[in-house]
């Protein structure tokens, strides 16, 4: 063999090691070694319900690390407010900079933004949130179910219920991408006459519900963000001292405490209903919750915790794999209801309908999917 081709055929070899070695840094290498990304919105509109997906997914990682001694798990936490500028600079730093090997969400808006690169980089993603845009048989996976299942069910519970149907029917939703689509579900499937009241800032919440109480509507649809739900809500039950039936989206339980600290007592919306997702086994988990944390699970901690187990325990050092695992996830027994997917990696789940009694949430109605 002479020189030139020596130094060809070493750098022919020299090339497919790089390859190797570029190739296995992109995947994960064991559980011992693993690295999350939690990006949540821990400021903003939707800021407690981030807290609280944080509490649940550490207690998570806290439990798997106690029953996998040998596992060295870690978890980089960034805020993305629930704003696409301020995800895709958190989704950057931890794909770039943190190189985690997956990434649990909540943010409808940033999914949105991110997700052509999160399928080129094939990392699994688990979202809480609504996925409005780019949804397929891909590598990101959707906690909560499809948009028509519980928001159509709200409408379809809702346009058979005569007491409410009968009535003169307001609907006011949030322009912001997930509540848009949200009330376009809502006016597929509500099959009677409403009015709709769009709200693009907070200034016209008490103009909205002045309207609302002077012209005798008597039943008023919520599809907003929590604090702007609340807000809505004060406004109006201040200004009518009968306020109209009241019937809201999950907004109202993911973001109950929202609800309590703005009207400062939830007795104010007794009777309202809303619409929730069936929950699974509670006590296991809220004994652990509390013995962390010292208090009660909140809104959507069950969720959060079963996220991380579904992510672990479908664990493989093959991405491929690892995705092919969580698609085919099929365990009845979440503490956030039996988590199953279907072929596009979005949530099959059950829906109930709550109502507020005695200033609590509690479910009222249920239906089996």
């Amino acid at each position: 063999m002479n020189k030139k081709t020596l130094i060809y055929s070493l750098s022919i070899i020299v090339i497919i090691i790089l390859g190797i070695v570029i190739f296995q840094s992109n995947k994960p290498t064991s559980d011992a070694s693993l690295k999350l990304g939690l990006m949540l919105p821990l400021t903003g509109d939707y800021a407690a319900a981030g807290q609280n997906m944080q509490k649940g997914m550490e207690l998570a990682i806290e439990e798997y690390k106690k029953n996998n001694p040998n596992s060295k798990i870690t978890f980089v936490v960034e805020d993305d407010a629930y704003d696409a500028k301020k995800g895709l600079t958190a989704y950057k730093k931890l794909v770039d900079l943190d190189k985690v090997d997956a990434i649990l969400m909540l943010s409808t808006p940033v999914i949105d933004t991110i997700h052509e690169d999160v399928v080129t980089r094939k990392i699994p993603i688990i979202q809480l949130g609504v996925q409005t845009v780019g949804v397929a048989d891909d590598n990101i996976f959707q906690f909560s179910p499809a948009a028509e299942s519980p928001i159509g069910f709200l409408a379809n519970y809702l346009g058979n219920n005569e007491e409410f149907y009968s009535k003169k029917v307001a609907v006011i939703y949030d322009n912001s991408v997930a509540q848009v689509s949200f009330f376009d579900v809502f006016k597929n499937n509500y099959k009677h006459d409403f009015t709709p009241f769009v709200v693009n800032s907070k200034e016209v919440l008490r103009d909205y519900a002045t309207k609302i109480a002077n012209e005798n509507y008597d039943a008023v649809v919520i599809i907003q963000s929590p604090e702007n739900g609340a807000l809505f809500t004060k406004e109006l039950v201040t200004i009518d001292k009968t306020p109209p039936i009241l019937a809201y989206d999950a907004q109202l339980q993911t973001g109950f405490g929202d609800y309590g600290r703005i009207l400062g007592d939830t007795n104010k919306i007794n009777g309202a209903k809303s619409m929730w997702f069936k929950a699974g086994k509670l006590e296991e988990f809220t004994k652990l919750y509390q013995e962390k944390y010292k208090e009660a699970p909140g809104f959507v901690t069950d969720f959060s915790y079963d996220m991380i187990n579904t992510l672990l325990g479908s664990y493989d050092t093959n991405y491929d794999k690892w995705l092919k695992n969580i698609q085919d996830t099929n365990n009845p027994d979440g503490v956030s209801g039996s988590i199953s997917f279907d072929k596009n990696g979005v949530r099959i789940q059950p829906m109930v309908i709550t109502q507020v009694t005695n200033g609590q949430l509690a479910p009222i109605d249920e239906v089996i999917q």
